[in-house]
């Protein structure tokens, strides 16, 4: 059995995001993984600098000290990481973006003769979105980032479990969507 290492970027307590992605836990769970999960909508997580400090010999991680810090070493020991993002704006919301841009610091290969430290894990998402389907929505957008990020590291695309939700806390009633993301967590 492995780790898994759940993101959840929504800001609202009781979010969509978080009732799908405690599903996906509980499912992983079920199934004998070890499940950390991180709430990150309301910390300070700062956006990439390009300054490549990170690639330095003597680097631990990202040279920025912020609420990011103390989440690489989880990064780093996870066989699975599931992000969980409501869409705005036709794409994955801005604060886990911020923690993807952040991934930098471990998720590329030091140099050319070295294979990404994501190579070895599964990389999956969890969405909820207003509008009438994963297009109209954008959240079409937000799987194609994570499937194109799967590629550039080297990661296993695991799949997505997604739902149209525009109430507070409305997913809680769509059972059908529960039990897939269960079932999702259970298959990692």
């Amino acid at each position: 059995m492995g780790k898994v290492l759940i993101v959840n970027s929504s800001a609202r307590n009781k979010s969509n995001s978080s009732i799908l992605s405690a599903q996906v836990a509980q499912g992983a769970k079920s199934a004998g993984h070890e499940v950390e999960t991180l709430e990150i909508g309301r910390l300070r997580i700062n956006p990439c600098l390009g300054c490549l400090a990170c690639r330095q010999p003597d680097s631990v991680y990202c040279a920025q000290k912020d609420d990011m810090a103390p989440f690489y070493k989880s990064i780093v020991a996870a066989d699975a990481i599931i992000f969980a993002s409501p869409v705005y704006w036709f794409n994955l919301g801005g604060q886990i973006k911020q923690f993807i841009d952040r991934c930098f610091a471990v998720a590329v290969a030091p140099d050319a003769d070295s294979s990404s430290p994501f190579s070895e894990k599964a990389l999956g998402l969890v969405l909820t979105y207003g509008g009438d389907d994963v297009f109209d929505s954008g959240a079409i957008n937000a799987i194609r980032s994570i499937q194109d990020t799967c590629h550039y590291t080297g990661a296993r695309w695991a799949g997505a479990v997604y739902g149209m939700a525009d109430a507070p806390g409305s997913i809680a009633a769509d059972e059908a969507l529960l039990e897939r993301a269960r079932e999702f967590g259970a298959e990692l």
